[in-house]
């Protein structure tokens, strides 16, 4: 996401049948006020309740980012396979998530990659097979996003006429199914052991 926006980073694993997806949520400080007033969301209680994080000043700091996915793996022994990723403006992040021992995929942003995945995703939501804690940012971006459908019948997330919706949490949901779906083989013989 831009570092004055909504930023979203997402992991995704499989226990018995069911899904499960952790979200962490980052916003610049400085923008809180505005932000609030412009999507019309609580992101000072959701704070609060620790679904989203201010990142000091007014932008997103992406070391922010890492320190969340540093903190899973160190803090509660939370360790993630591969890092599926957004490759616009990611170029510094991507190397210091690197540095800090982690597998970083790039996940191009459209139709041809993301229909599939979005495809079995929302499956999974409707036979209740994910589960997200209820995670009320979750939730508002998945209201937000609207389906577009090329001549194909692929399918990739859009915003609806709202251009200022946020979708950014559907959006990194996505592309940890993109990963999932990638490495599924791979997925399935690590964690059987």
């Amino acid at each position: 996401s831009s570092t004055t926006d909504l930023t979203c980073a997402t992991i995704i694993f499989k226990k018995e049948e069911q899904f499960y997806v952790a979200q962490m949520y980052f916003i610049p400080e400085d923008k809180v006020e505005q932000k609030e007033k412009e999507d019309k969301v609580p992101y000072k209680i959701w704070e609060k309740q620790g679904y989203v994080r201010f990142c000091p000043g007014n932008k997103v700091n992406y070391s922010d980012v890492t320190e969340w996915f540093i903190e899973l793996r160190d803090t509660y022994k939370i360790y993630t396979l591969w890092i599926g990723y957004d490759p616009w403006g990611a170029s510094m992040w991507v190397d210091e998530m690197k540095r800090n021992g982690f597998q970083m995929l790039e996940v191009r942003q459209g139709a041809r990659t993301m229909s599939s995945p979005m495809k079995l995703l929302s499956s999974e939501l409707e036979a209740k097979k994910l589960n997200y804690n209820n995670n009320p940012i979750l939730k508002w971006c998945l209201t937000n996003t609207q389906i577009e459908v090329d001549k194909n019948e692929n399918i990739r997330p859009v915003k609806g006429r709202n251009t200022k919706q946020r979708i950014d949490g559907a959006v990194a949901l996505i592309d940890a199914y993109v990963i999932l779906q990638e490495k599924w083989e791979d997925y399935i013989t690590m964690t059987n052991y």
